[in-house]
């Protein structure tokens, strides 16, 4: 079992040491990352977004990890696969270190690394950044997500460490089982015209596509169809999320432990911060929680995040919670979140089983 270290968002006092500013430098004490990140180039890992997007992970919590590494004796610096806009508050001159692109100006630089082809890919570019880093935190921002439910540390490190190729290859995973009979469909139009989320087009050739991105699973377009050319079920967005933890395994697997998690569970929207926009959270902040393993870390910020009260009318869209059973995420997008976190302790990633330590 493992420990979770966890700073409520709650405020019980008005007192700035009650503050969660205040919990989360007492967060990264009691993690001992202190004693990790003297003497090393600490390579912060995040999400930084863009476009209209403000729910990313605010510039001040960025700034107390950075100056917590250099009171140690680290020398950190902050890496994403995009380059941050410092109009959003992501400068040099506001988190207090340089940012280096993770694959490079042109996306080049990169090592190879071959995968079991199970997994519907064939092998990863992996960021070349890693090998300039002794020491890795993975800092996330907790959201939903349309392809997996939801995206944290695991979908930080497997979709946020690799070139543009690679993340094509993995979303593309979702098409890798068949779900459409051509030799049966009349091309009747009742699945477009029905798919509440527009997630469904026949494109040029006649063949039709599915956006697993927008799909939330309803699964009407299977009922509908009169000629049953249809066939959707839990595999065609599962094969996704297996690849996801996986490439996050080969990631940390070229760091020999030299790694911590640590994962801002606050406005929380049910959209990757890659949209570029943002819609209001869906549940009151909880927190920000933090372990060197990364399978109870994911375990238990889905467990937070369901043990929240939905906030009503904050879903945009097409969305709406459609199912009374399951994880929040679940019941907006059809998929079960909790996949990926499986196949992480699957491969060894972690424990499912952990002890939440309450930051007081």
């Amino acid at each position: 079992m493992s420990d979770v270290y966890f700073a409520s968002a709650r405020v019980k006092k008005l007192e700035r040491n009650a503050s969660l500013p205040a919990k989360f430098l007492r967060l990264l004490s009691l993690l001992e990352l202190g004693k990790k990140v003297n003497g090393k180039n600490v390579c912060i890992k995040m999400h930084v977004g863009g476009g209209y997007g403000f729910t990313t992970i605010h510039p001040l919590f960025v700034r107390l990890l950075v100056d917590f590494i250099k009171s140690n004796g680290g020398r950190p610096f902050i890496t994403d696969v995009v380059v941050p806009d410092p109009s959003r508050g992501y400068s040099e001159q506001t988190i207090g270190c340089r940012f280096v692109q993770a694959t490079g100006i042109k996306d080049t630089n990169y090592f190879t690394v071959k995968v079991p082809s199970h997994y519907g890919i064939k092998e990863l570019q992996i960021a070349g950044v890693l090998k300039d880093a002794d020491f890795l935190i993975n800092f996330s921002h907790s959201k939903g997500h349309g392809n997996c439910a939801y995206g944290g540390a695991i979908k930080n490190l497997g979709m946020g460490f690799v070139t543009t190729k690679t993340r094509i290859d993995l979303h593309s995973t979702v098409d890798a089982k068949p779900y459409w009979d051509r030799k049966k469909c009349k091309y009747c139009m009742i699945c477009v015209k029905n798919c509440r989320a527009s997630a469904m087009k026949f494109d040029e050739n006649k063949k039709l596509i599915i956006d697993f991105h927008a799909c939330v699973f309803c699964m009407r377009c299977v009922a509908l169809c009169p000629q049953k050319a249809l066939r959707l079920d839990s595999s065609n967005y599962e094969i996704f999320q297996r690849a996801l933890a996986l490439a996050a395994k080969k990631v940390l697997d070229q760091l020999d432990g030299n790694y911590c998690h640590i994962n801002a569970i606050m406005n929380v929207t049910p959209f990757c911060d890659c949209l570029g926009i943002s819609s209001p959270p869906i549940i009151p902040d909880a927190g920000i929680a933090g372990s060197y393993d990364i399978v109870s870390l994911e375990k238990a910020t889905l467990d937070l995040i369901d043990k929240e009260k939905y906030i009503d009318g904050t879903l945009p869209g097409h969305l709406r919670l459609e199912k009374q059973k399951g994880h929040l995420f679940e019941r907006i997008w059809g998929k079960d979140p909790y996949i990926q976190v499986f196949e992480a302790a699957k491969l060894k990633m972690g424990d499912l089983t952990y002890k939440i330590v309450e930051i007081k």
